[in-house]
């Protein structure tokens, strides 16, 4: 998504290493590459990545295990850590791959540097509509990052039973992808949504038409109801629906559902007032 290159590395290399058919290298060797390190994990020195302005030159992102995060030892070799800003309860962290995917969005666009300006709205004036997930796990891990993003209850979209099934494979795939042991999250039909009771509409799908996010200013007022995903919307669409688009550097490449629905969850949560009321 990012046009960036993928490389995995050891921190700690095992002693046969070298017996190993496709080794992988220590990650020393590779730190010497680039012009700044940058490290993404969410510990006291950390920064905002909403708040770092993309460095210059050749830079290295690194990005960790997910459960046991990045050695210290790693960390104090990188020239910055950035994290993701999270305000859901309970979660320590979001995906490891949408992590990745969110930090070299806001590198890529510079988003640092840009500086969002804050909506007067919070986020019981904003909810959330995904639409026709793909499969259990891409729609469990957009709900993992929706509550680590803030939000409390979203609606679904869901005719391929991607979530609402009774198959017991799917259901524990897609809970087990939310982290449903910390997650709280209310997912409700979209039967249960009234459309009257919103201002705005503001619709995000894969056709990449309308206003690019990094470039987007949410709503100011009103209640507003965000509209993530694709199949049939034209029930939600009128004069007042904004059309945007993630614009991630890789355009031909298509995302991930839950790639592009985290990324657009996190910057837009970067605008709305922090917290809950």
């Amino acid at each position: 998504m990012s046009g960036a290159s993928l490389l995995f590395a050891k921190s700690e290399v095992p002693a046969n290493h070298h017996e190993l058919n496709h080794p992988s290298p220590e990650i020393d060797d590779l730190l010497g590459q680039f012009d700044q390190v940058l490290a993404c994990e969410a510990v006291r020195q950390s920064r905002s990545v909403y708040e770092c302005a993309a460095p210059r030159g050749r830079v290295g992102v690194i990005v960790g295990n997910e459960r046991r995060g990045i050695p210290s030892k790693v960390l104090k070799k990188a020239d910055q850590v950035v994290s993701v800003p999270m305000i859901g309860r309970g979660l320590s962290s979001v995906n490891v791959a949408v992590a990745a995917a969110i930090i070299l969005y806001a590198m890529e666009r510079d988003l640092g540097r840009k500086r969002f300006r804050t909506s007067s709205l919070s986020y019981n004036n904003v909810d959330i509509l995904i639409s026709c997930p793909p499969n259990p796990c891409e729609i469990g891990s957009l709900l993992r990052s929706a509550w680590a993003f803030g939000w409390q209850r979203v609606f679904l979209t869901d005719p391929g039973g991607a979530w609402f099934t009774k198959d017991r494979s799917k259901v524990l795939a897609g809970r087990a992808a939310a982290r449903c042991e910390v997650n709280r999250i209310a997912v409700c039909p979209e039967g249960q949504l009234n459309l009257q009771d919103y201002d705005q509409v503001v619709v995000c799908d894969s056709e990449r038409t309308g206003t690019p996010l990094s470039r987007f200013t949410f709503p100011t007022h009103g209640r507003v109801l965000l509209v993530y995903g694709d199949g049939e919307i034209s029930s939600l669409v009128n004069e007042a629906t904004n059309h945007i688009f993630v614009d991630y550097a890789a355009a031909p490449i298509e995302a991930s559902f839950r790639h592009a629905g985290s990324i657009l969850f996190s910057v837009v949560s970067q605008q709305l007032r922090q917290r809950h009321g």
